[in-house]
């Protein structure tokens, strides 16, 4: 018996089929991992460049002076100042036609009353200078601009609820919770700084400050410039120039004979700086003329945000009552079950994003603000009980697990989480301020 050997002389249409099958969704899966990558690259950058640039403004602070508070302007408060008009956080050591002052208690700080000069200051000349020329007046030197929360009605075109702006909001609460420790001032106690334009002495009445234009060259990344694909595929991207048409006679249409000025950038990072006194004297000792001036050190942050909207806005800057729990967990939350509240104040923060949150210190009275990294947030809000010792009744909810320095104890209730969109990146430095 014999084994005959078939020779197939071809392949079936269901071979043809299922090979097809297989490469189809093989080369998809393929094609797949590219915007992933893409995506996943393009973060990495984007911390990468957040990282390096907090690092850098931190050296900027040093080397330009910011650290002088002298060189501090209030963004707008009305104060006693030498004339009208003068926004010195610091009043000069010396008044035209008056005497020096002396005493260097919280009165030196350029307020009135129960005012207050502020416990916690953010340096923020882009956001002055953007709300200045929209023509916002009043109260931009609060930081944040906005406090969601359901005591407030609803504003112009029904948005969401929050207070027209945190001005309006007292802390930590009126009247006090039982045995808890607020803060003397009547004012909200974040202040927005601007700086000065010019090198100008402190018996120099007029103090410009500085324009969006100027803000720009310090507080904006100039890195991340902008490059334009020529339309022949296979011709490298080519760099955009700013550039201007002096000839005599202009012709916009041949740039042959411009003037290239700088190269164009995006602008999409730029930073704010935090400073935070850190002990009960640390207030007073930012004045020259306070014996601990220089040797008291201070919580300096750097806040790198991108894609930031500069005006102040519910948008841009807003914060809502929370409560830190052991761990690190923070429970952000609006009574009578305001979900809207929660959900409005959260809109564009995501895991990774940096919050500070901010409250007292019921041991010491000491004002805190700090930054944390966002590790995990709810996905929607919650109906929940929460009762901390002041609060009770159904609150809408949101639980927040967070990076960064552990929170005081039984100083965890009471608190406002600041939430600014596109913070990207912090570096924080212990350090003393310095003289002029």
């Amino acid at each position: 018996m014999t084994n005959q050997l078939h020779i197939r002389r071809g392949i079936s249409l269901l071979e043809v089929l299922i090979s097809m099958f297989v490469l189809l969704f093989g080369l998809m899966g393929v094609a797949a991992v590219f915007p992933v990558g893409n995506h996943y690259a393009g973060k990495g950058e984007q911390f990468d460049r957040g990282s390096a640039l907090a690092e850098a403004a931190m050296a900027d602070l040093k080397a330009r002076g910011y650290l002088k508070p002298e060189n501090w302007l209030y963004a707008a408060q009305p104060t006693n100042g030498v004339v009208a008009g003068d926004y010195r956080v610091i009043q000069p050591d010396w008044i035209p036609g008056g005497s020096p002052t002396l005493n260097p208690t919280a009165d030196y700080f350029n307020t009135t009353g129960t005012v207050g000069g502020g416990q916690a200051f953010v340096i923020d000349p882009l956001g002055e200078a953007a709300a200045r020329n929209d023509g916002m007046i009043a109260d931009r030197d609060i930081f944040p601009f906005a406090f969601f929360s359901d005591a407030y009605p609803t504003g112009a075109d029904n948005d969401p609820l929050f207070s027209t702006n945190s001005q309006n909001v007292t802390w930590p609460a009126t009247p006090l919770p039982p045995s808890t420790v607020g803060l003397a001032e009547t004012r909200w106690p974040i202040r927005r700084l601007t700086l000065s334009s010019t090198n100008v002495p402190t018996t120099t009445v007029a103090v410009p400050n500085m324009s969006v234009a100027f803000a720009e060259t310090i507080f904006r990344l100039h890195d991340d410039v902008t490059n334009e694909l020529p339309k022949q595929d296979d011709r490298p991207a080519i760099q955009r120039w700013s550039a201007v048409d002096s000839n005599a006679t202009p012709t916009p249409n041949y740039a042959a004979d411009d003037t290239l000025l700088s190269r164009q950038y995006s602008g999409s990072y730029s930073w704010i700086a935090t400073i935070v006194p850190t002990t009960t004297g640390g207030l007073n000792a930012l004045q020259p003329i306070n014996p601990q001036f220089g040797s008291e050190l201070y919580e300096v942050s750097v806040a790198v945000l991108n894609k930031r909207e500069l005006t102040p806005s519910a948008a841009s800057e807003r914060s809502i009552a929370a409560v830190m729990n052991l761990g690190n967990e923070l429970v952000i939350s609006a009574a009578n079950n305001n979900t809207d509240a929660v959900d409005n104040a959260v809109d564009g923060i995501r895991a990774g994003n940096w919050i500070a949150v901010a409250g007292v210190h019921q041991g010491t009275g000491q004002f805190l603000m700090r930054w944390y990294r966002i590790l995990s947030i709810d996905d929607e809000s919650q109906d929940r009980m929460l009762a901390d010792g002041s609060n009770t009744g159904n609150f809408a909810i949101r639980r927040l697990m967070l990076d960064g320095p552990e929170w005081p104890l039984n100083s965890g209730s009471n608190l406002r989480a600041i939430l600014l969109p596109g913070v990207i990146s912090v570096a924080t430095q212990m350090l003393p301020m310095e003289a002029q």
